[in-house]
């Protein structure tokens, strides 16, 4: 029995290890090269200049962390007027596609055809340009207001809800403001949530790829994703430069991952205990309202002007000119409706998403119940490994599984499939499923399954019958995140699409940067359609989504 157990364990350890571990590996492997490590540090100044820009621009990540950890405070700790609307908006912000909210700030800030430049530039007193998208000011703003700040309310509302309120609540009635409270109360206590945040807002923004090159790229503005897709896309491809600098740049990432684990390590405290908590809102008057107020404000900013922009520019003759004879047209919608691509395009994104979301759920499912549930060696390793593909920017991914069908005899028919960019889509959302299937399946008591089996049923008798109805919710909930990211995602898939596979995402890329903006903004509005009607169908169906903050 021992012998099989450990049999098993090092099977799907070997499988876990060949989804999460080899694309990397390959990477790694291929980038030890010395001639492409002497051009990318010595002889290649504008990688070295993207590399910078790189770090400037992951910056952005503590200010992020700072912005929304105080709206999510506020969010969760005030009873402000709109407050579960508001949160749900900041849901609708976190899974929309950047790109299309892209083409509308270009469309509102352009430094020669931006609306507001121009509105501005009538005043008697402004002779230039007031605002320029096409820079790294454009860059950060964009993703702040997009993604970034979104994100960072959704990763740390779980810290938030999840500390005793009545700790905030005994400060207030010594007498302290609530700005006392926050800084001598919560931030300490949630400093370690903060922090991770931080970190993970970094990683995430050196693996930014579809802004940076919309608005980057005409301005010399390149970063270390796009200099690996023009590296890969180079005639021929310079694969060892970008494995190089891939492999670099994964250093970087280990390194930081390491330091964030030694600087945590002794850094915990207990904000549920067992007497009880308290959840119950800090009262703060009439003060709510104003909140209340800004918080709208930020979201009409964040998404609903650059998305009604989005709209506008999708009936534009020309994007972004206002003044010509008729600047607004329906024949960019027939234009792209009528194309063949568009059907075919369309079929794949459903392909995939919809692939990778069923694969997904339940490959997710599998790995988080032998973790919690299961007294199979090397659990530890397998949850380790679950959270890789979190560490790898979805470029590298990418040039890890092309490279890896690429050199591999038997993989190479499966080049330019969609069973390989459903594949990379579920490798991609692998710490999200499984850490949030691991919280479902620890809500379901050991008891039930201990009757089930008492009863005669075997473990996956027991899974099956057991387990999965009872994290149905939480089921639902991560297939629908998952295709969510399939229908957007564009950095983890760019390098592996080809024009029969080609899904909606990649060709609102491909249109955006050739300059065909108008018919990128019909198909940005079609993807943030369809991606805002499955969050509204996953709100009106009662979702998981509460549960699913706890692990996002």
């Amino acid at each position: 029995m021992e012998l099989r157990r450990q049999s098993l364990s090092l099977a799907i350890l070997a499988a876990l290890a060949a989804i999460t571990l080899a694309p990397v590996g390959v990477v790694a492997l291929g980038g030890l090269e010395a001639e492409a490590w002497n051009k990318i540090l010595f002889e290649d100044s504008e990688t070295r200049q993207a590399l910078g820009y790189s770090v400037i621009l992951a910056l952005r990540a503590p200010f992020a962390a700072v912005i929304g950890f105080i709206i999510a405070w506020a969010l969760i700790r005030f009873p402000i007027p709109g407050r579960r609307f508001l949160e749900f908006a900041f849901w609708i912000a976190f899974m929309m596609p950047i790109l299309p909210l892209t083409l509308g700030w270009t469309l509102f800030l352009d430094e020669h055809d931006g609306l507001l430049n121009q509105l501005l530039m009538r005043l008697p007193f402004i002779e230039e340009p007031v605002f320029n998208i096409h820079s790294i000011s454009g860059i950060i703003w964009v993703h702040m207001t997009a993604s970034t700040v979104p994100v960072m309310i959704i990763l740390l509302g779980p810290a938030i809800r999840q500390m005793d309120s009545s700790l905030e609540e005994a400060a207030r009635v010594s007498g302290a403001p609530p700005g006392r409270v926050l800084f001598d109360v919560t931030i300490p206590l949630l400093i370690t949530a903060i922090f991770t945040g931080t970190i993970l807002g970094f990683i995430r923004g050196l693996e930014a790829f579809e802004v940076e090159q919309l608005l980057g790229a005409p301005a010399g503005i390149y970063v270390y994703t796009t200099r690996v897709f023009d590296l890969a896309n180079w005639q021929p491809p310079r694969f060892a430069e970008a494995m190089a600098l891939s492999t670099l740049v994964l250093v970087l990432l280990g390194g930081l991952a390491f330091a964030h684990q030694r600087a945590t390590r002794n850094r915990s405290y207990a904000t549920v205990v067992g007497r009880g908590m308290g959840t119950q809102p800090l009262s703060i008057g009439r003060g709510r309202y104003a909140i209340s107020a800004v918080l709208f404000l930020i979201v009409a900013v964040s998404v609903l002007l650059p998305g009604a922009l989005l709209v506008l520019g999708s009936f534009m003759t020309l994007f972004g000119f206002f003044d010509i004879p008729e600047p607004f047209t329906t024949a960019n919608w027939r234009m792209v409706l009528d194309d063949q691509n568009f059907g075919l395009a369309a079929r794949n994104s459903l392909v995939i998403a919809l692939g990778a979301g069923l694969a997904g759920v339940l490959i997710y499912t599998g790995l988080a119940y032998l973790i919690m549930r299961t007294r199979l060696a090397y659990r530890g390793v397998l949850d380790f490994m679950s959270w890789l593909p979190w560490c790898v920017p979805g470029i590298l991914l990418g040039l890890g599984l092309l490279a890896l069908v690429l050199y591999t005899p038997v993989l190479s028919a499966y080049y330019g499939s969609l069973g390989l960019l459903v594949a990379a889509v579920i490798i991609s959302q692998f710490p999200l499923g499984v850490n949030m299937m691991k919280t479902a399946v620890g809500q379901v008591g050991v008891e039930l399954e201990e009757a089930a089996m008492v009863s005669g049923a075997g473990r996956l008798r027991v899974f099956y019958d057991v387990v999965l109805p009872l994290v149905r919710p939480m089921l639902i909930s991560v297939f629908v995140l998952v295709v969510i990211a399939g229908l957007r995602d564009i950095s983890t898939l760019v390098l592996l699409a080809q024009p029969r596979s080609l899904p909606l995402s990649i060709l609102l890329f491909e249109y955006a940067v050739s300059g065909s903006k108008e018919a990128a903004a019909v198909v940005g509005l079609i993807i943030s359609a369809i991606v805002l009607v499955v969050a509204l169908t996953a709100r009106r169906l009662g979702l998981d989504l509460t549960s699913a903050r706890s692990t996002a």
